[in-house]
């Protein structure tokens, strides 16, 4: 798959995460609300793990099917910002995407120019056929983007060994279509 290094809006840039984004990384995972909010960074915080999982994701970038794992800076201050991301489902077709704006960050509309321009490039770029998300339900920010980007809730899902049900969105790409005609 021949993935872009970054991906502009207005705004923001989304860029693959590289071998020097170590830190920022680890910075991500060592957040405490970040890490009650994402399902896969519950597993990875000891630091051997997150080792291994870093380097899984860029070694992934040259795989058939890549986890493509974002950093979103500002254009103008170049501050990384928070981070995003596609995770392939099974089928190939599909994908599980995951978002998160750090808190000093929120409330500027990030999350949403973020999701709005991955979508479109798992839509246009990858030619995906659905995209899914799996959010914390105390996380109402989160899913406030789910629903503002498009998503439907599809309601909640036992997610592999996560204690709580979490809330399920989608998007289909003929809904995401629609959208964009208007």
């Amino acid at each position: 798959m021949n993935l872009p290094n970054q991906i502009e809006t207005k705004r923001l840039i989304l860029r693959l995460f590289n071998q020097d984004d170590f830190e920022v990384f680890s910075n991500i995972i060592e957040d405490d609300v970040i890490s009650n909010n994402l399902k896969f960074v519950l597993k990875i915080k000891p630091e051997k793990n997150k080792t291994s999982f870093f380097r899984s994701i860029i070694d992934s970038y040259s795989s058939k099917h890549p986890i493509i794992a974002l950093i979103v800076s500002t254009k103008q201050e170049g501050n990384n910002i928070g981070f995003c991301g596609l995770i392939p489902l099974e089928n190939g077709s599909e994908a599980e995407t995951f978002y998160t704006v750090f808190p000093k960050y929120r409330g500027y509309g990030y999350a949403i120019e973020t999701m709005k321009k991955l979508i479109e490039f798992a839509f246009k770029g990858l030619n995906l056929t659905r995209i899914i998300t799996f959010l914390h339900p105390t996380n109402t920010k989160a899913w406030k983007v789910a629903e503002r980007i498009g998503m439907k809730y599809l309601g909640h899902k036992q997610i592999n060994d996560i204690s709580s049900k979490a809330m399920y969105f989608s998007l289909e790409k003929t809904e995401f279509e629609a959208q964009s005609d208007y």
